[in-house]
């Protein structure tokens, strides 16, 4: 008999390809759901299960005959930072206290963020796990808040946390939303001079597998990520040269203009019932006087895993 693995956040980009390698594993995956869902998928291996995240009970219900998890269900846009605390700290809060009411669950592998770290001053010196997290935004603050929660999973259960940096591939709709204004040929540069860390979603899977599967994996926190860093502009130029059209014009923007566009998005957000495109927590990262970037090498010291290259990545990713 197949055993299941659940994981939060499966719906998305991210959860998607993991289910993909789950299923490639030999595993079941059940996938949490905030709404009672219309429909089983086609693949039997794969089941929906509705939960409430602010309802421990709940979730232990869908965790039962479960034997690892995956959190990745997370808030990266907020209108403020209760909007944050609710789904990064106290989502996750309650579901360690289920797994922790639940004897079947063995290993936990927690997606976290660069952002719960913090930046980098400058490019000598990126983050590493030794360091103490200094996150600046309310993302950062409450994914940080959710780390320290899964430090409180009862002995028995091995967990990971993996602190991914910018993730891209194809149908992210991040990425999407920057390739509309690069084939649109005009964007505006928010980063400046600012470097970046990023990670093929191909290579994220694998090590989030690599995370569940291995035995010297156990309570650490890993950066994982390929180890050269990029500025925005060579990003843009090579997202423009895999999708075979021109570099957009880039003019910078002011930060009390992005702070105003990011008023304004958000303005239209609550209006609609939409999540913004840029808000006041972006624009807050953003304008840091550094850059966002990490070092991978504890983790590719340990498990040799090998990453795809930014231009090549985003050739596979469009």
């Amino acid at each position: 008999m197949k055993n299941t693995i659940l994981i939060t956040g499966g719906n998305g980009f991210i959860g998607r390809a993991l289910t993909d390698k789950l299923l490639q594993q030999g595993f079941n995956v059940r996938i949490v759901t905030r709404r009672t869902p219309k429909e089983q998928p086609a693949n039997p291996a794969v089941t929906l299960v509705k939960a409430d995240y602010n309802n421990p009970a709940s979730l232990a219900q869908a965790l039962q005959g479960c034997v690892g998890v995956f959190h990745l269900a997370a808030a990266i846009f907020g209108f403020n930072r209760a909007d944050f605390e609710k789904a990064n700290v106290t989502a996750t809060r309650n579901l360690v206290e289920a797994v922790n009411k639940t004897p079947e669950i063995k290993t936990f592998v927690h997606v976290s963020s660069l952002a719960a770290s913090g930046f980098a001053p400058d490019t000598e010196h990126p983050r590493t796990e030794e360091m103490t997290p200094a996150p600046v935004s309310d993302y950062g603050i409450t994914k940080w808040g959710g780390e320290q929660a899964v430090h409180t999973l009862r002995p028995g259960v091995k967990w990971t946390i993996i602190r991914p940096p910018i993730v891209y591939g194809k149908n992210d709709s991040g990425v999407s939303k920057i390739a509309l204004w690069v084939r649109r040929g005009l964007m505006v540069n928010t980063s400046g001079n600012g470097y970046f860390s990023f990670v093929h979603v191909d290579d994220l899977v694998q090590a989030l597998w690599l995370a569940y599967s291995r035995e010297d994996t156990d309570k650490e926190t890993f950066f994982v990520t390929e180890e050269k860093i990029y500025s925005w502009d060579y990003f843009i130029s090579e997202m423009a040269r895999a999708m075979n059209c021109s570099k957009p014009f880039m003019p910078r923007a002011p930060k009390w203009l992005m702070r105003a566009a990011a008023w304004t998005y958000e303005l239209a957000a609550k209006i609609s019932g939409t999540q913004p495109a840029l808000n006041y927590d972006k624009v807050t990262e953003a304008t840091v006087p550094g850059h966002w970037i990490c070092s991978g090498k504890k983790w590719q010291t340990l498990t040799g895993q090998q990453f795809t290259p930014l231009a090549e990545g985003l050739k596979k990713s469009f």
